[in-house]
């Protein structure tokens, strides 16, 4: 009889917990539609890709004949190998495979938390700052990538195979050669339970060979891409919204990088010395909320961190607190509240023309969410204190 009332009682507790969250996240949803709906147009990213494509064909140099207020400032190596491929087709695929890859994590979590509470803390976490639903809205490839390769890290995490690995190496380096801070991701290997000491060399050399041969062999091209590319960061400010990106916008470049890579750096000796404090001196990922926070500060090693990079960085950091906390206590107070605050200029501006700079309030929440995973005693909590939660065997 008292074994039954126990599972009544967690059953109605569980039910109260799915309520919350479900609700959290319809409410923040539906704030996020109704205040960042004034867009003229969509994916107009995409179209920054096609126009940069369509100069190629006829221009000397497409990086002129495709500026403007979205300018084309990608490789020369994407314009040769999208005038071969057909970019729209990749760019199809690239959407379906980084959606399904999302959903078939989440589908594998379910051995560690009930989909009451992953799936709408995986909205929520999307949802921060309206940055999820702008990076759809761009249609910017980095979102898209960052999500595809944030899946594959997790299911070669799981499987630690070859066919785990073959593809998330050749997404590394296809993602690596249009944006070079894609690379960071090769890190992983060196921090996965079995190393891949091998695939982290033949990544490496890989990447550098395709940015040694693009001046070498294109030079007009490649000069008219650091042209573009000095023209967007240094002349019109568009630095990203990190500290770096603070610190540009006040002509102090320099001193923003140099802060930013001392943040990171602090960081990583926080996440290090709370594994030692929980008696972990291995420096192996052994769950897998160690392993999202990880994978969130790859992505935060990029100085000039967008709103499409930053939507997948904080999903990342709420799924690592969603597995380590389970929802229960602060932690999970704070992944319901949070994104509301969070999307409070955007009501601001809707309901009052109060307009607050994206660069404000995506700084303030890239470092309050780092903080309070740091503070959830993360990351290793969950794997050094005994929890009535079931684990996965890849994780023992």
């Amino acid at each position: 009889m008292g074994a039954y009332l126990k599972q009544d009682v967690a059953r109605v507790n569980d039910d109260k917990g799915w309520s919350l969250w479900s609700l959290s996240a319809v409410a923040c949803c539906l704030l996020v539609l109704a205040f960042t709906g004034k867009a003229s147009s969509f994916f107009w990213d995409f179209h920054v890709y096609e126009k940069g494509l369509t100069c190629y064909s006829y221009s000397p140099n497409p990086y002129a004949c495709a500026s403007g207020d979205f300018p084309f400032v990608y490789p020369p190596i994407f314009l040769k190998t999208f005038s071969v491929i057909d970019f729209s087709t990749v760019f199809a695929f690239l959407v379906l495979a980084s959606a399904a890859g999302i959903l078939c994590v989440c589908v594998n979590l379910k051995s560690l938390i009930s989909y009451h509470r992953l799936a709408p803390c995986v909205v929520l976490g999307f949802l921060i700052g309206g940055s999820g639903y702008a990076s759809i809205q761009t249609g910017n490839i980095s979102v898209f990538a960052h999500l595809l390769l944030v899946s594959l890290s997790y299911f070669l995490y799981k499987n630690r195979s070859i066919y785990a690995l073959t593809p998330h190496a050749f997404a590394i380096i296809f993602f690596s050669a249009i944006k070079p801070y894609f690379l960071a991701y090769v890190l992983l290997y060196l921090f996965l339970p079995r190393r891949r000491l091998s695939a982290f060399v033949a990544v490496l050399l890989s990447v550098a060979c395709i940015y040694i041969i693009q001046p070498a062999f294109y030079p007009q091209l490649w000069a008219g891409f650091e042209g573009a590319i000095y023209d967007q960061i240094i002349q019109h400010g568009d630095a990203g919204l990190t500290i770096f990106g603070v610190f540009s916008k006040l002509g102090m470049g320099k001193i923003g990088l140099a802060l930013h890579i001392f943040l990171v750096l602090l960081v990583i000796l926080a996440s290090t010395i709370l594994r030692y404090r929980h008696e972990q001196g291995s420096a192996q990922i052994s769950s897998a909320s160690e392993l999202f926070y990880f994978l969130a500060i790859l992505i935060l090693l990029n100085p000039r961190l967008m709103s499409y990079d930053f939507s997948v960085f904080s999903v990342c950091l709420y799924l690592s607190m969603i597995l380590s906390s389970q929802g229960i206590g602060w932690t999970g107070v704070f992944l319901r509240a949070f994104p509301f605050l969070t999307i409070a200029p955007l009501c601001l501006e809707g309901l009052f023309n109060i307009r607050v700079h994206s660069l404000t309030y995506y700084f303030l929440t890239t470092y309050i969410l780092l903080a309070a995973a740091i503070a959830s005693h993360w990351p290793l909590s969950v794997s050094s204190r005994k929890t009535p939660f079931p684990r996965s065997t890849s994780q023992k």
